[in-house]
């Protein structure tokens, strides 16, 4: 059974990823709060809590956007190659900031930069833009909670999706 380190913020920390993702072992460090700077700060000390992994899931920024720090990509150009070489054999999927509708546009650009970063770094991404068009409906289906922020059950269940057929195709 393959092993999933999900790094991030409270959009990883609340989420169940053994009921998410069954078929793997999941850990989940997700910390309320945190900003990319905070992730990178912690990665090594991450990455070393566990036997290696197999995969590795990082979703992080939505904190430092909602902040107004639209320059927290930079972050990555130095976090994802520090997480290559210290699990150089494990998959790297860099999850796309999600649609939230307060920061829409801003979001959908910052992705844009995220791809390239995670693309130079030998990383794959999730863009998690289309699942969530194709899947959330304001009213009946939505995907956010009242806060417009943090994802509603069945935010979650779109996002493990998308993260299952990423982790399980290797796109």
């Amino acid at each position: 059974m393959e092993t999933v380190l999900l790094l991030g913020d409270s959009l990883i920390e609340y989420g169940d990823w053994e009921l998410l993702l069954p078929g793997y072992r999941t850990s989940n460090r997700g910390l309320a709060g945190e900003t990319a700077g905070g992730l990178a700060a912690r990665l090594i000390d991450e990455v070393n809590s566990m036997e290696d992994p197999d995969q590795i899931v990082v979703l992080s920024g939505t904190n430092d956007l909602l902040m107004g720090d639209h320059t927290f990509p930079e972050v990555f150009t130095t976090m994802l190659p520090r997480l290559r070489n210290f699990c150089a054999d494990a998959g790297i999927i860099v999850v796309g900031l999600a649609p939230i509708p307060m920061v829409w546009d801003s979001a959908q650009q910052i992705n844009t930069r995220l791809e390239q970063i995670a693309q130079a770094s030998g990383c794959r991404f999730l863009d998690l833009f289309d699942p969530f068009a194709l899947q959330c409906r304001p009213a009946g289906n939505p995907c956010f909670l009242m806060d417009g922020v943090h994802f509603s059950p069945h935010g979650y269940r779109v996002l493990a999706a998308a993260l299952a057929d990423a982790l399980q195709t290797g796109a």
